[in-house]
């Protein structure tokens, strides 16, 4: 079955990770903060595309290709110092920072000793590993909160509302890598 935006089951498909996440409530300033980042990273993303397409095209001559290796690298310090930049904006309105404990398309898991009531709307700031300077951007609700036994922490289910299409799937490609990862270690442990 699939959805409207074509990503069928594949939202759903969880798997264990344990990431950085920032947390925060959903306010409107936080919404703008979001906004703003976004939009900056998404324009990265598109110059950071067509060099790679540029890059992929047999018809530019190999002298070109060096400076065009040079221009990514200069993409990526770039999307580094901009990170830099913008945290101190984030860590405001993203006040809270732990570890995702599993992760979807669709939503996390996560364990923090902060409180969050069922149904609260929270804002989602989450690096992941292949750009961890490029945060992923959600606003999502509180779906489930259980209390961790003996730790003075709880276990938190947050679900997406408002995710991107691009978000959504870098997350799916994130979780088939984690996917691929862990069958080729199992495969690896039945050979030994």
């Amino acid at each position: 079955m699939m959805t409207q935006n074509g990503t069928g089951d594949r939202e759903y498909f969880r798997v264990k990770a344990s990431l950085m996440v920032r947390l925060g409530p959903d306010t409107q300033k936080g919404r703008q903060a979001m906004a703003m980042d976004s939009e900056m990273w998404q324009a990265q993303s598109g110059t950071e595309q067509k060099a790679i397409s540029i890059m992929e095209n047999m018809s530019v001559d190999d002298e070109v290709k060096p400076l065009l290796e040079v221009m990514r690298w200069l993409d990526y310090k770039l999307d580094l110092v901009l990170h830099q930049l913008r945290t101190r904006e984030l860590e405001e309105y993203f006040p809270l920072q732990t570890m995702t404990t599993d992760i979807s398309g669709s939503g996390l898991g996560l364990v923090s000793a902060m409180e969050f009531e069922q149904g609260a709307g929270v804002l989602v700031a989450l690096s992941l590993p292949d750009s961890p300077a490029r945060p992923l951007y959600a606003s999502g609700k509180i779906v489930r909160s259980d209390a961790v036994q003996s730790q003075n922490q709880a276990e938190f289910a947050v679900h997406f509302v408002d995710i991107t299409d691009l978000n959504r799937e870098r997350l799916i490609r994130f979780n088939f890598r984690q996917q691929r990862r862990a069958l080729a270690a199992r495969t690896a442990e039945e050979v030994l």
